[in-house]
């Protein structure tokens, strides 16, 4: 197929440098995990909390650098799509399209529930604020909010998370500067410091996997990043190791500062914490900084799975639907609605309850990461036995006759992680799997367009020089 029969899915606009890449990557970050999900995690791992944060980081840093190397060799929208369809091309092309699929459809069933979770977690924190608002009304208005901004286009999109997410790291910041002075020793002196024992660490370390997923919203958007063979690896692995740091010494600090199991019960824990060390305006402030962190997080998901859609769309994996492009605001518009009606039908969720339904959205959205986590690490392995030849820009650290062993240990860590999700979540998943092979051999397998790496490199030349 020629690269022409694209042309209409080709006019994506590169408005992204480091500084917005990597605001991108924290945004997603901060608001997906410290803010909804320390409830349910604290629960399961008590005064443990940091421990499982410490667990989580490293797997997910390890994970991060396979995600940059393959993003230096194909800078491309789509990131897994696109890194599975190359890496598993020399094993057969069918298993690289296959495992691309795989990769399009996890992503973007694991960022709408995301999204969803997430606007949950944004509702609670406004819900703390303005208590006659509930949360079954905020959180579907968010989700359409966020949807309508990224229809605006990705320049004004990414100077908006920008502001907002240098705001989350400052809050952050305080926020364990705070609670660990007033308290230095907090998590030690409970006597019951792993009240589940290590099953209840690595299960929390599965909830907290949440925080770290959305790293790939940045690669997600490799047409759309000025100089992306640098910008894209160094804001990701930057973005990840910011936030994992954060998250540490956060998590450390709320259970210095409030009572493991009230936390496990708060709606709008970080805001519980905070008001026992700094009553009344901190808890606001705090709240404040949650809504800017759990929205930033909702946008970074709506645009990794949107433009996850798109890539496979222009290929023809989805619907050619799906590829069709704004000429003023350069976004994938159909994608973007498409993405926002299911990440508004996952908010809605909240008939089950809050809790139950932030723990379900979390846990689905947890196992397609972690297993897609997985699938990238195995595709670096095979990319440096059989593409020898490639010279990416970013490299993974310590390799034994070129083979990355930690990404190896990365991948194992991954699975491991997984044994600890619950059954619900993971029957979603792996239906999930099934479906997506049904709709390769029944759709995709002869209508697949295929744009191969020659066809990928001329798509985006013009606009990549346009960015230098």
């Amino acid at each position: 197929m020629a690269v022409a029969n694209n042309s209409t899915t080709s006019n994506l606009k590169r408005g992204l440098g480091f500084v917005d890449l990597w605001s991108v990557g924290v945004g997603a970050l901060i608001g997906g995990g410290i803010f909804t999900v320390i409830g349910p995690a604290v629960a399961e791992a008590g005064p443990g909390l940091f421990i499982a944060f410490i667990i989580a980081g490293v797997v997910a840093t390890l994970s991060s650098m396979s995600y940059a190397e393959l993003a230096s060799i194909w800078p491309y929208q789509g990131a897994s799509y696109a890194y599975s369809k190359f890496a598993f091309a020399p094993i057969s092309s069918h298993l690289g399209k296959l495992v691309a699929l795989w990769c399009a459809g996890l992503y973007f069933l694991s960022f709408s529930f995301a999204a969803g979770a997430v606007n949950l977690g944004f509702a609670g924190y406004f819900n703390f604020i303005f208590p006659n608002l509930p949360p079954t009304i905020v959180a579907p208005v968010i989700s359409i909010v966020i949807t309508g901004l990224l229809l605006v286009g990705i320049k004004a999109t990414g100077k908006v998370n920008t502001f907002f997410s240098i705001i989350q790291v400052v809050a952050l910041f305080a926020i364990a500067v705070i609670a660990i002075s007033a308290n230095p020793l907090g998590p030690f002196e409970h006597n019951n410091f792993l009240p589940n024992g290590w099953s209840g660490v690595f299960a929390a370390t599965a909830l907290i996997a949440f925080g770290q997923m959305q790293v790939e919203a940045v690669l997600t958007l490799g047409e759309e990043a000025k100089n992306p063979r640098r910008n894209l690896p160094l804001a990701q692995v930057s973005a990840l190791i910011t936030v994992v740091i954060l998250y540490i010494v956060t998590g450390y600090g709320v259970v210095s500062s409030a009572d493991p199991a009230e936390l496990a019960a708060s709606s709008a824990p970080l805001s519980l914490a905070i008001e026992n060390v700094l009553p009344g305006i901190g808890a606001v402030l705090i709240a404040i900084a949650a809504l800017t962190a759990t929205g930033t997080s909702t946008l970074g998901c709506l645009l990794g799975s949107s433009r996850m859609l798109y890539a496979g769309a222009r290929e023809n994996a989805f619907p050619r639907i799906f590829a069709k492009v704004g000429e003023k605001s350069g976004a994938p518009y159909t994608a973007i609605i498409f993405t926002g009606i299911i990440a508004l039908l996952a908010t809605m969720t909240t008939v089950l309850g809050y809790a139950k339904a932030i723990n379900l959205l979390v846990s689905a959205a947890v196992f397609a990461n972690w297993f897609m986590m997985a699938l990238m690490n195995i595709a670096l392995v095979i990319v440096r036995v059989t593409r020898k030849e490639l010279t990416p820009s970013f490299r993974y650290p310590i390799n034994i006759r070129n083979i990355p062993i930690l990404a190896i240990l990365a991948a194992i860590a991954c699975i491991w992680i997984l044994t600890y999700i619950e059954p619900l979540p993971l029957l979603i998943g792996f239906s999930w799997i099934v479906l997506l092979t049904i709709w390769y051999f029944v759709y995709s397998k002869d209508r697949w367009d295929l744009l191969d790496e020659e066809q990928m490199k001329e798509l985006t030349r013009n606009t990549e020089k346009e960015s230098n």
